[in-house]
């Protein structure tokens, strides 16, 4: 079976990478052909895993198959929730060609049907979603998978490929995507099973490609941000690098100038190399050397910018996949009443956000552990009085999501409501919530709605309610809840 997009110039377009053999199977990837349940344990999965084109082995660092979130073999399971994982593919342009489409081609030997995958595939930061689809089965129409599920269609996976149907995925890139220097294939499954990989491809015009041995330098960028640094202020030249091997030195210039000297070692590094704060735009050159060789070089545009302090580092989003109800990328004070957050989780153990899912269901102001409720969220077009599910963004009065905009700094989130082009921005103090809520002036029907009964962790019974409209800006009134027996039957 075939995902097609047709594009001209291809015919002119050469394989730049390609990982594994077109062959109908994964035998030449670690793991092949049938140790799946060793997936976790040889820690693959993890966004600080990677591929590296022209280091890494395809057997030792690209597992033959990616469990979906419907995999207990992957991660999922109850008291740990719902995992996803990825694989991580890195390369480096040395010479980019102008001229030309890209395209990426994935080919899979086979992937699971009882839970059909949800495949997210990100090209630097071009994102792309997939839902395969098999003759025989309806996504619309499968169950919603447990948290604890049985292996899944393991015939393929346990290397008998005799059922199997491959499937090929073919994503047009556009030419400012790829870049010189360093650049990220990231292939996730969102939701349902496992895929199996076959081959995955990059097609474009002729490029150079470098081979690094000791650094990979992934990203390079002036920050948005000063920092004062011995007295001074300095506006930081992030580079962002994997070290690969050895102890190698690395030397940053500006402007002609070395400024940055460091040996690194094992890991991943975002280095904060100084420069001088200017209160003008200027255009500075660059030049990183690994072990006194140029490995990359460029301009960068450089401008006043605010002063950060330690607690602008904070992303209130660490720590909340495949968490629990209380912890949540919310602006909550300490010991504060109101514990604002998105949720996007339908009730349950797993209930409140899962950065996986990009969808959002209500913002509620109550985050404790056995207490939660009084949820808004603002709308507009058709009336729907209901959250909807999870598993699908297009269920009830809930939305998608562009999560390229979601901020989640200290005291602050931000986030695009896609489905209603609605900016949602939520705040708090310690017995107060705040939202702000920017709806575009073409749309029709815009509202704000207050669901008094939300998806928790332990649900409630509303015992009593009072709403009283006090004038044409404000209401008043009281929920009495209660959650019965969510400890033991004294919490009654």
């Amino acid at each position: 079976m075939l995902i097609f997009c047709s594009l001209a110039g291809y015919s002119q377009n050469k394989s730049i990478w390609q990982v594994g053999k077109a062959d109908n199977s994964p035998n030449e990837f670690a793991l092949a052909p049938n140790q799946f349940k060793a997936f976790i344990a040889h820690d693959f999965g993890y966004e600080d895993k990677f591929y590296l084109i022209g280091f890494s082995k395809e057997k030792e660092n690209f597992p033959y198959v990616l469990p979906g979130p419907a995999d207990t073999w992957g991660g999922t399971w109850p008291t740990s929730g719902w995992r996803t994982n990825q694989v991580n593919i890195l390369f480096d342009v040395q010479n980019l060609s102008v001229n030309g489409e890209y395209k990426l081609e994935i080919k899979l030997s086979d992937y699971a049907k009882k839970f059909l995958p949800l495949i997210k595939v990100s090209v630097n930061n071009y994102d792309k979603l997939i839902q395969l689809e098999a003759p025989g089965y309806d996504v619309n129409k499968q169950a919603h998978p447990k948290l604890n599920e049985s292996f899944i269609d393991t015939l393929s996976i346990t290397g008998n490929l005799a059922a199997a149907t491959p499937k090929t995925i073919e994503i047009p890139i556009a030419p400012s995507v790829i870049k010189k220097g360093g650049n990220r294939v990231t292939i996730t499954v969102l939701q349902g099973s496992w895929i199996l990989f076959d081959q995955i491809q990059m097609d474009g015009p002729k490029s150079v490609l470098s081979n690094p041995t000791k650094l990979f330098v992934r990203h390079v960028a002036a920050a948005n941000y000063s920092l004062t640094q011995d007295g001074k202020e300095i506006q930081p030249l992030l580079i962002n690098v994997e070290h690969l091997s050895g102890k190698p030195k690395l030397s940053v210039e500006l402007d002609g100038k070395n400024v940055f000297n460091e040996i690194v070692e094992s890991g991943n590094y975002e280095f904060e190399v100084p420069m001088p704060i200017v209160s003008t735009p200027i255009r500075s050159r660059y030049k990183i050397l690994v072990d006194h060789k140029i490995v990359e070089e460029g301009v960068i545009n450089r401008s006043k910018q605010k002063n950060q302090t330690p607690a602008d580092y904070v992303d209130t989003r660490m720590g909340t996949s495949h968490s629990r109800w209380m912890i949540g990328p919310g602006p909550w004070m300490p010991f504060s009443m109101a514990k604002m957050s998105p949720d996007n989780q339908n009730s349950g153990w797993q209930a409140g956000y899962e950065p996986a899912y990009e969808s959002i269901g209500t913002f509620s102001h109550i985050h404790e552990w056995t207490l939660g409720g009084l949820g808004v969220f603002p709308t507009n077009g058709t009336l729907k009085t209901t959250i909807g599910d999870e598993l699908k963004p297009e269920s009830g009065y809930r939305s998608r999501i562009d999560k390229k905009s979601e901020e989640a700094p200290i005291g602050y989130y931000k986030v695009l409501l896609k489905d209603y082009n609605i900016k949602a921005e939520v705040t708090s103090t310690t017995r107060c919530g705040f939202q702000k809520y920017t709806f575009p002036k073409d749309k029709a029907d815009s509202r704000i709605l207050v669901d008094l009964h939300v998806p928790s962790e332990y649900d409630y019974k509303l015992k009593e309610i009072f709403i009283k409209k006090v004038s044409k800006n404000r209401i008043e009134g009281y929920a009495h809840q209660l959650s019965s027996r969510v400890w033991s039957n004294d919490a009654d």
